[in-house]
Order: C-alpha cells, then sequence, then structure tokens
C-alpha cells in the first residue's frame, strides 16, 4: 500500500506517539484510514500500557453453587446440599450442590465521551482505560458506547472479540460534534437492557461538560449503578460529576491528569466487585 505525504516517516514513531496521533493521521490520509502498520503499532502500544496497569492483578473471583452432576469441578458443600433437601432424597443427585471458584461477572456499559474536544493523547488514554476493562472483565459482558452529538454502538453486550480488536474500533470513533451527555447515558442504559446478569453497572468517562441536551441526572438515576470518571483539570463541572455518580448510586473518581486514567480505570474494575 502506497504511503502517502508524511506517513512513511510517521510510521518511524514510537509506539505511544503512533497512538497519540493516529486519529490526525488517519484524518489527513485521502483514503480517510491510516496505513495498516500505524494502526498496529498505535493498538499495540495501547495494549502494553493496560497490561502494565493490571499486570500484578488477578481477575475478580467468587464461589457459585452448581447442582450436581451439571456443575464444573468443584467441592461438594454440605450445608449448600442439606438447604436443598438432600437429607430427606439422599438418592437424589441434584440435591448436591457443588462449590465452585470462578471469575465473578457484571454486565458493564462503558459509555466514552468522543466529542471534539477529546483528542490526541486524551482519546489514546481512553483506550487505554477501555482495555483495562477489556482484560479484566469478560469480554462479552461488556457493552462499549461511544457519543459525541449522537450515541454510537461501538461494541455491543454478549459480542466476544480479540482485545486488539476491541482497541482499534475506540481509536477509530472520529471526535467531531457536540458533547450529548443525556444521550449517551441513554444509549448505555439501553445497551444494559439486553442482561439478564442480576449484576449490572455502567461507567461514565467524561470531563462533565454538555452542550447539547437536558439535565442528564434523570437519566443516571435509572441505572442500578452507575461510576463516574470525571477526566481533565478543570474543576468546573466536578459538582456535575459527582451529582451523576451520586444518583446513579455509584461512585465518583477524578483523574486530574490524563496520566491518571488507566490507574482509575484498575481501581474501577476492582470496586465493581465491592
Amino acid at each position: 500500500m502506497p504511503l502517502e505525504g508524511g506517513a512513511a516517516d510517521d510510521l518511524a514513531m514510537d509506539g505511544w506517539e503512533a497512538a497519540v496521533a493516529y486519529r490526525r493521521l488517519r484524518g489527513q490520509a485521502s483514503s480517510g484510514r491510516a496505513p495498516e502498520p500505524l494502526r498496529d503499532v498505535a493498538v499495540a502500544a495501547v495494549i502494553r500500557r493496560a497490561m502494565a496497569c493490571v499486570r500484578h492483578a488477578s481477575r475478580p473471583m467468587g464461589d457459585a453453587l452448581y447442582p450436581w452432576p451439571e456443575s464444573p469441578p468443584g467441592d461438594v458443600d454440605l450445608e449448600a446440599s442439606i438447604d436443598a433437601g438432600v437429607l430427606e432424597m439422599p438418592h437424589d443427585p441434584e440435591r448436591l450442590r457443588v462449590r465452585v471458584r470462578e471469575q465473578r461477572r457484571t454486565d458493564t456499559a462503558l459509555i466514552l465521551d468522543m466529542s471534539l474536544s477529546m483528542t490526541g493523547e486524551k482519546i489514546a488514554l481512553m483506550a487505554v482505560a477501555a482495555a483495562v476493562m477489556a482484560l479484566r472483565l469478560r469480554m462479552d459482558d461488556l457493552a462499549v458506547i461511544a457519543f459525541d452529538s449522537t450515541p454510537r454502538t461501538i461494541k455491543p453486550l454478549g459480542e466476544n472479540l480479540p482485545v486488539k480488536t476491541f482497541v482499534r474500533r475506540v481509536l477509530e470513533v472520529p471526535a467531531r460534534g457536540y458533547t450529548h451527555l443525556e444521550a449517551g447515558l441513554q444509549a448505555g442504559l439501553c445497551a444494559l437492557r439486553r442482561s439478564t446478569r442480576p449484576s449490572r453497572a455502567g461507567i461514565l468517562l467524561s470531563d462533565g461538560v454538555y452542550n447539547v441536551g437536558w439535565d442528564p441526572a434523570r437519566v443516571a438515576a435509572r441505572f442500578q449503578r452507575l461510576h463516574v470518571v470525571h477526566l481533565g483539570e478543570d474543576g468546573r463541572d466536578r459538582g456535575l460529576c459527582r451529582r451523576l455518580a451520586t444518583v446513579g448510586r455509584g461512585r465518583y473518581y477524578r483523574a486530574d491528569t490524563w496520566d491518571d486514567l488507566p490507574r482509575i480505570a484498575y481501581t474501577l474494575v476492582r470496586d465493581l466487585f465491592r
């Protein structure tokens, strides 16, 4: 594939520089697509940073009870089996309960502010935060919504795909339009309606500034839990982000600098199961 303009020089960038510049270079290409080698370098850099955040962290685990003999390998739980009536019907194997250690699960809608102010390193670090979620949650338990003037589904709940493909989708969402925070939250809420899991949560990453739509708090209140990560150094809209987390029965996190975002994403994944 022939390279356009200065693309040949751009391929000499290190990985993180490529991730930061990826959207700009993609927009400058007449085809609207960045060269594949550059894309692959950018995606790999995002994944490396995400893996550095979770390197020493285990996936959230918990105990689950299954009826025997359909259960995965585990240990018979005598107390749970008695509660299920095994003493009254000792010849019924369905009364036996097996305790299995497995990854804890919660269906999660990740809602990303991709308006015009979110460019360069902001987008690259947001992709790192999303990759942290993908590495520590089950991929099919994660829905991702990007919004500016309108919301778009990057990944629906239930879809299973490689982390590389997931990161590429985040990096390639165009930054444009205004900030319709209410519509972004509404789309996240709709994504979670597909869930049949008892535990469901929304995670909003935004600077808390909206210039289209109505007060987003009325939608935030409809989440089972809504956690809010307030991005950027400007504290003018900190009150709105706190209010959204409060009415959404979630937690508020503050990323004073963009470099804080991957660490906060890791903390948030742990907090999802507390």
